[in-house]
């Protein structure tokens, strides 16, 4: 990692030499905006289409590609031990594009690897958990994304009108058995409306809708020494009527449809009062090829709120924010008769309520500093319980994490050079756990391993470094360098960028 960052430093130094300045050129303001952490924190609550005319004050288009490689020794094994492949984005801001409209619009494309996936063959695992299809075995995954989204907004006097659309797609496969295909779509939509109830602050609504599908399919080619196949409804659990088998003929069918309401309150220049308060609601549901009817069914609702204060004084820049960020996933599975009278598949006999969980993040922050360097302190309490009813299962986590990140801003001769350090310190305060499973078995290796990957205590070392010059007024290359490291948890993540902003 040291080595990496060196070399980088080392290239991007013998550009050009350092020219001291009182204020950075105007030609590298809009580049400050986007790599300052101080300005991202604020940016970052910029999100509602309502509010996005005042996000920059500089139109900007950042296209870069970047080469990831991470790996964890412990690691959650339905998400694996780490990616590595390519990564192509572009995210295009042009304000007062036409007279009072500002647009934007972003594209990525993702081609990685997912290494070490086990007891997971299915695709978005955060929007579908518990319910994926399962085995023993794994292996590499390869997965491709491809994502778009755009907006616009119009102010008219007070008022701004506001919309957005998205459109993201997933397939992931694997050239060796198991054998998993799938494909999804997630489409979104958001309107917002803004007005400026003072000359410097605007109160924004949001309201949006979203709708997820996958299809997703398991396949052997192999005739003997297939794994069993489970199809989880929490915690390991399965039910024994519709798992066991290696033979999984057709697709498992996955919809989620959500919707989402935010309400906003902003300064227009980047300084002042912050507030929102916000829910997103989706319901899901899973369909198995053995039956028609739904295997499970379940709601995810988050409902988020957000409080925080920026301002500069002369050439000081200070803020703080809090925030909050409530999970509540609920989930049902429905039981099947197999009395040989229904050709078309199981039947569904009846539907109970077995799995709950629960994820509360309370996070606060804070940051200080100049044009060419800032200090951000954080913390956050995070409280984690997750539940099966029969057999009960239960795993329960309360995790601190403190840490500190700080910048330095170097101008150089037509140019921006920065780096950053963070360190973060994780600590479990409480943690239980009850999985009433026979040991020695994979899914209990499955269980025991995933709680000893949450309940972990490592301390965390990353460092970023970032040179952007000016070859012309239109056009600003840029390469960075990040890598990272942790303790007990033994990972190593490093990544490399070359793009250009213009």
């Amino acid at each position: 990692m040291i080595r990496l960052l060196s070399i980088v430093v080392f290239v991007c130094l013998s550009f050009a030499v350092v020219k001291a300045q009182d204020s950075l050129q105007i030609h590298l303001q809009g580049i400050q905006e986007r790599t300052d952490q101080a300005a991202a924190i604020r940016n970052n609550l910029y999100k509602s289409p309502a509010l996005r005319p005042f996000q920059y004050k500089q139109s900007m288009t950042p296209v870069d590609i970047s080469y990831i490689s991470e790996n964890k020794e412990r690691y959650n094994y339905q998400l694996g031990s780490g990616d590595k492949g390519i990564k192509i984005a572009t995210d295009s801001y042009m304000k007062d594009a036409f007279p009072n409209m500002t647009l934007w619009g972003n594209a990525k494309y993702e081609n990685v690897k997912v290494q070490n996936l086990k007891f997971n063959e299915t695709s978005d695992f955060e929007l579908v958990f518990p319910y994926v299809i399962a085995d023993s075995v794994g292996g590499n995954l390869n997965m491709e994304t491809y994502q778009f989204s755009g907006g616009i907004a119009k102010e008219y006097g007070d008022w701004v009108f506001a919309g957005e659309a998205g459109y993201k797609a997933n397939l992931s496969h694997r050239k060796i058995d198991p054998r998993p295909n799938n494909n999804s779509s997630d489409i979104y939509a958001n309107l917002g409306l803004g007005y400026s109830i003072t000359s410097n602050s605007v109160l924004s609504v949001n309201f949006g809708a979203r709708s997820y599908k996958q299809r997703n399919t398991l396949a052997f080619v192999a005739e003997i020494g297939r794994p069993s196949i489970y199809h989880f409804n929490g915690l390991a659990s399965y039910n024994a009527l519709l798992s066991g088998s290696s033979e999984s003929s057709g697709a498992n069918l996955y919809a989620v449809n959500g919707f989402n309401a935010k309400f906003s309150l902003a300064p227009k220049n980047q300084n002042g009062l912050f507030a929102e308060a916000a829910i997103v609601q989706n319901t899901g549901e899973r369909t198995l090829p053995l039956s028609s009817a739904s295997a499970n069914n379940w709601t995810d609702q988050i409902i988020s709120g957000k409080l925080g204060y920026f301002n500069e004084i002369a050439d000081l820049r200070y803020g703080a924010l809090a925030t909050i960020d409530l999970q509540t996933r609920k989930g049902s599975e429905g039981l099947f008769n197999n009395d040989g009278a229904n050709t078309g598949g199981y039947t569904k006999i009846s539907e109970i309520s077995s799995y709950r969980y629960y994820n509360f993040n309370y996070n606060l922050e804070a940051y200080f500093g100049k044009k060419d360097w800032s200090i951000k302190p954080y913390a956050n309490y995070s409280q984690l319980k997750e539940q099966y009813i029969n057999p009960f299962r239960e795993q329960v986590a309360d995790i601190v994490k403190v840490g500190v990140q700080g910048q330095y801003l170097f101008e150089l001769n037509e140019g921006l050079f920065g780096i950053s350090l963070n360190l973060q310190k994780q600590k479990v305060i409480d943690k239980k756990s009850t999985f009433n499973i026979s040991q020695g078995i994979a899914l209990a290796d499955l269980l025991n391993h995933n709680y000893a990957y949450l309940t972990s205590e490592p301390f965390q070392i990353a460092a970023e470094a970032r040179y952007d010059f000016v070859l012309s007024k239109q056009i600003k290359p840029f390469v960075k360098a990040h890598a990272q490291t942790s303790t007990e948890i033994k990972q190593k993540y490093y990544s490399l960028s070359l793009g250009l902003m213009f």
